[in-house]
């Protein structure tokens, strides 16, 4: 996965540096709710990822139950990938590695991406990553990514039709598959995330929505936890006690 850049420190996301709002040569500019966006091409073209953004902040919170603040998201949508690097070189040449990205920000989140086949996906996964960090002080990496995986994809292919799926479907047959949720919640920073970590987490969170109903509940207590100030439970401890032999049923749901 190249698409996001976090920097961590223990759990917390710490905010870089990010370009001034009015920078570049931006066609179109349009606010929608929390977003504001700033595109070098008409957003009439890409009119129904702009809409579905709308519908993604309100998944996310019926689906995790929780509230995200009017704190503004910047989105900027270029042409190509030429002009996304030469503007990430100038504002935020940590990202230039990256295919898209979200930056966390002390006055806002800012998400860039370009036109490419991928950026209906990119675009929900990179504003997954900002929606999150509205609603909660900080998310842990492996969770921010795996919630990110989860809703990155339309509605209609969020219970089945996910290509991560597949993968753990075949990883599960072949008896490679480890799903040691320790060692992801032990991941700090996401060059230490390889494609099956993203993969996995996925799987996990897809678990905790979709499957036993104790799965969910610890999700959701992890989750409001977070505001409180004090320090959840990992959900690699919280998650056993709540469902019993939950090493067979997580490999029983994403069969």
């Amino acid at each position: 996965m190249d698409r996001c850049l976090w920097m961590f420190m223990g759990w917390t996301a710490m905010a870089m540096v990010a370009a001034p709002v009015d920078a570049g040569p931006w066609v179109d500019e349009r606010q929608l709710g929390v977003y504001v966006f700033h595109a070098e091409f008409p957003l009439r073209d890409v009119e129904d990822l702009v809409q579905d953004l709308g519908e993604l902040q309100k998944d996310i919170e019926s689906t995790l139950e929780l509230r995200c603040t009017d704190r503004p998201i910047h989105i900027y949508l270029f042409r190509s990938r030429s002009t996304y690097l030469a503007y990430l070189r100038q504002f935020v040449p940590e990202g230039t590695g990256r295919q898209a990205l979200f930056v966390a920000g002390n006055d806002a989140g800012r998400v860039y991406a370009y036109r490419s086949r991928s950026l209906d996906t990119d675009l929900r996964h990179e504003t997954t990553h900002a929606l999150l960090h509205n609603a909660l002080p900080y998310v842990p990496l492996w969770l921010d990514e795996g919630l990110a995986e989860y809703f990155e994809v339309p509605v209609r292919q969020r219970v089945d039709h996910h290509p991560h799926r597949s993968s753990l479907r075949w990883a599960i047959r072949f008896g490679t598959w480890r799903g040691d949720l320790a060692e992801l919640e032990a991941k700090r920073g996401v060059a230490a995330m390889t494609g099956n970590d993203y993969r996995d987490a996925w799987g996990w969170v897809h678990f905790m929505l979709h499957g036993p109903p104790e799965a969910r509940a610890a999700l959701e207590e992890f989750l409001a936890t977070i505001p409180t100030g004090r320090e959840p439970t990992p959900l690699s401890i919280s998650l056993p006690r709540r469902v019993p032999d939950l090493e067979r049923r997580i490999v029983q749901h994403l069969r």
